[in-house]
């Protein structure tokens, strides 16, 4: 879109500058001919002018909008995302026939820009019909002249006289002397001789595509009046009472329809062509040829582009799925979101933005990161760690063609203040978030900057990033009029642009290991580094042939679909998950070393090791032309089917149920708290119980809780709740079972998912209880869900997921709206912070 617009603007400046030129140079000018050459040359040469790039050394002035803040934020938004690869962001899919349509201003500029174009060419063909009518109306009185191959059609006076190709159609109408019908038809003559019907479609057509830009218009303007002047030109030429037809020009009226694709013989142009056809002077020749000068200084300024300082991706398609298999492996000790995609035209070599309402954007080399989620400082700290592993994954390098660096000058710049000095402005301008400090987050901060041949700093950017939003501020510190001021470098006596880095150290009294958080093994990684010294043992995590399955990926994912087994155990506790397992594939193609990197237990973990040790050897690595050890990481998923939601043991036949004595216990000695009423704190606390052989409770925990206040409460009365009920012949058993505080008459999550032997307190507010003045939903730390929230008609459902079918069907659905971003985050105080993984709000037909 960006560019678009850049394209759109150059060539209507081109077309204003050469109806400039046509204005100041020819417009008065009797060299007709060349005139009507270049009105109909320059359009195409407008619209070729801006995609020529004539690359040049030196510097220019441009009308390019590349440069301005304006195409810069302009490309940001309209550049499509190209995501290498999300970790951690679950897909949300729905349904319905009645979601919103969503248009950009985009969307409605082209809808805007093709209306305007089907009504020109409405208008072009309506004039087409009306011609065609004309035409038939006096076919048969129509005459051909075989000298000058034309037709004479009459026109009963619709219209005025008019040429249309070899078509001539006459007002008989008009009362004329023998002689001036003559001058008439010989001016008409000439128009269909010289093809001018042509150049007139050639513009109808370039109007209507490019209606928005006034050039056009007014170069369609001096066509007509060049045409007409070429016309009357061969009239007087030919004819021998030549005094007589400025008169007959003055004689002549308008009368009738006017059609635009016509050659009229009478138009608003009468004053213009008497005027020129008493204009004695010749032809100025050398006013007329400074239209190629002219042209040759426009291409210059639009199509020569100076050579600047270019960012150039190193090494990088080749190391992405290394860095995938990075960041999946993070994912065992930080929960947050990532999304990674691949930038087109990176400004900086690093940038780590400040962290914005759990959120943070750091950009390495080609590649930007995308975090969310970040909900305490441990995860940040955490993230920050994963981006100073994920610094060496891709590099690029920038060009400066018009510019030296400090070993190619005589003279190197340097401030006027002094280097010292510079460096200490600058650091004392900088403000350091002290949390930043106090996480022991201090570092380096690395900028890259031109001072040009004048003295000023010029494009500086981040070749190190800081971080905490140190990296903006120090941009804009840089570039203040008062550290502005530099004396140029110098190169065999005169100023030249000089290329300088400077580095900027900022450290708290906190500082430890937490910045230098790792998540991978410092294993070498000889993709990168040439000098790489491979021996026997050696085990790489890059290589530039990666190991393979017989049969591909697709083959892999079917082995160990047929031989992995759902442990009994992980069944009965409902255990869901992803175990991360790292091994290394040999030079020979077998599997050894296999590791757990993250597990989720309940035998699960030791599943995936007796998996990974039958696996079937692989194609070894190769790097260099040799086979070699290569590390691999891979995820193994556990999913229990979706109507196991809460926990399997809670459905018909399983071994251990909640008994009358545990029920009327519950039902006896469970309150709602006054306080959890007047704070309207309501929802399902998820508690999971271990019992021993006899059904007895041995300990229990709260997986998911509501609030501290009834997450004690339900603490409380299990203290002392009798036994449950068991059938099986196991020596323990643990189950989930869902205790729900609700207000008035809310429906609860069993009644949702189905669920049985929920437990249910009511309670009721003292004010009014508008479920959208008064719903919030109040989370424990331990809450990690990523789902959206659902509201249906104002009520909101957290623990919904995919079970929307059993709370409502689709064709009770009326209207189905998505909030994202700003739009999900304003109704924060209504339903808490889960509304930051989106909110869906579903309005019902009852």
């Amino acid at each position: 879109m960006a560019t678009l617009i850049d394209y759109i603007w150059q060539s209507t400046f081109c077309l204003l500058f050469f109806f400039g030129v046509y204005f100041v140079f020819l417009r008065n000018e009797k060299a007709f001919k060349a005139t009507r050459f270049f009105i109909l040359l320059t359009p195409i040469l407008a619209m070729l002018f801006p995609l020529i790039s004539i690359p040049v050394s030196f510097d220019k002035p441009g009308i390019s909008l590349e440069q301005t803040e304006f195409f810069r934020a302009l490309t940001i938004q309209s550049t499509p995302d190209d995501f290498v690869a999300t970790f951690g962001l679950p897909e949300v899919t729905v349904q319905s026939s009645k979601l919103p349509l969503l248009w950009e201003i985009k969307d409605y500029l082209i809808f805007f820009y093709l209306t305007i174009i089907f009504l020109l060419s409405f208008r072009l063909f309506w004039n087409f019909v009306q011609l065609r009518m004309i035409w038939e109306r006096g076919w048969y009185q129509t005459k051909f002249n075989l000298k000058h191959n034309y037709f004479l059609i009459p026109t009963f006076g619709l219209t005025p006289i008019f040429s249309y190709f070899n078509k001539l159609f006459w007002d008989d109408t008009q009362e004329l002397k023998t002689h001036e019908k003559e001058q008439i038809i010989k001016h008409e003559i000439e128009h269909i001789r010289q093809g001018h019907s042509w150049d007139v479609m050639y513009y109808q057509i370039l109007s209507i595509i490019f209606w928005f830009n006034p050039a056009i218009h007014l170069m369609r303007s001096a066509l007509i009046d060049v045409h007409e002047y070429l016309a009357d030109e061969n009239v007087i030429r030919k004819s021998q009472n030549s005094e007589n037809y400025p008169k007959l020009i003055v004689k002549m009226a308008f009368k009738g329809i006017d059609l635009p694709i016509g050659n009229y013989f009478i138009r608003s142009t009468t004053l213009k062509r008497i005027m020129m056809m008493k204009n004695p002077k010749k032809i100025n020749w050398l006013k007329t040829a400074m239209v190629v000068p002219l042209s040759l200084m426009l291409l210059a300024l639009v199509s020569m582009k100076t050579e600047t300082g270019k960012i150039l991706p190193f090494s990088i398609t080749e190391n992405i799925e290394e860095i995938k298999k990075m960041l999946l492996v993070s994912q065992d000790s930080l929960e947050v979101g990532i999304k990674v995609k691949k930038l087109k035209t990176p400004l900086h070599y690093e940038y780590i933005s400040a962290r914005d309402n759990e959120r943070l954007t750091a950009q390495i080399g080609e590649l930007q990161y995308e975090f969310s989620g970040i909900r305490s400082d441990e995860d940040y700290i955490k993230v920050r760690g994963l981006i100073n592993n994920l610094r060496t994954t891709s590099k690029i390098t920038k060009s400066y063609p018009n510019a030296r660096f400090k070993h190619q000058v005589d003279t190197p710049a340097e401030p006027a203040m002094g280097m010292e000095e510079w460096n200490k402005s600058i650091i004392t301008q900088i403000d350091v978030p002290k949390d930043e400090l106090d996480l022991g987050l201090g570092g380096v901060i690395e900028i890259e900057f031109v001072v040009s041949k004048e003295g000023e700093v010029q494009n500086p950017i981040i070749k190190r990033s800081y971080g905490g939003g140190v990296d903006k501020q120090i941009l804009e510190v840089v570039l203040k009029e008062s550290q502005n001021k530099w004396k140029a470098a110098r190169f065999n006596e005169k100023p030249v642009d000089m290329v300088l880095t400077a580095s900027f150290a900022f450290y708290g009294s906190a500082m430890s290991s937490t910045d230098s958080h790792r998540f991978f093994n410092s294993s070498p990684t000889p993709a990168l580094n040439s000098n790489f010294e491979i021996t026997e043992n050696t085990v790489f995590d890059v290589v530039e042939k990666a190991p393979e399955f017989e049969g591909g990926i697709e083959a892999w994912n079917e082995w160990i679909k047929s031989n992995i087994q759902y442990p009994k155990t992980a069944k009965q506790m409902g255990v869901e998950g992803t175990v991360y397992v790292v091994f290394v594939i040999n030079k020979d193609g077998t599997i050894d070393q296999p590791e757990i990197l993250r597990g989720i237990g309940a035998g699960c973990d030791e599943e995936v090791l007796r998996l990974i040790s039958k696996s079937p050897d692989w194609i070894p690595g190769q790097h260099r032309g040799q086979k070699v050890n290569v590390r691999m990481r891979l995820p193994v998923r556990f999913k229990l089917p979706s109507d196991q939601f809460v926990s399997e043991s809670l459905s018909d036949g399983n071994p251990a149920k909640a008994s009358e004595a545990f029920n009327k216990h519950m039902s006896i000695n469970l309150k709602y708290p006054l306080e959890a009423q007047n704070n309207k704190e309501f929802g399902t606390v998820f508690t999971r119980v271990h019992l021993d052989e006899n059904g007895k409770i041995k300990s229990y925990s709260i997986t998911k809780g509501v609030s501290p206040i009834l997450d004690d409460e339900v603490f409380r009365v299990l203290e002392n709740a009798p036994n449950w009920k068991v059938n099986g012949k196991e020596n323990s058993y643990i189950v989930n079972f869902p205790v729900t505080f609700r207000i008035g008459g809310q429906q609860t999550m069993g009644q949702i998912l189905n669920m049985e032997n929920e437990v249910v307190v009511t309670g009721y507010f003292a004010e009014d209880r508008s479920p959208f003045s008064k719903i919030k939903m109040y989370e424990t730390e331990k809450i990690q869900s990523s789902d959206p929230l659902f509201v249906i008609d104002g009520v909101a459902y957290p623990e919904l997921g995919r079970k929307l079918d059993n709370m409502v069907k689709p064709e009770q659905i009326k209207t189905v709206e998505v909030l994202k971003g700003e739009k999900a985050n304003s109704l924060l105080h209504l339903y808490g912070s889960r509304v930051g993984n989106g909110v869906i709000l579903i309005t019902t037909k009852n």
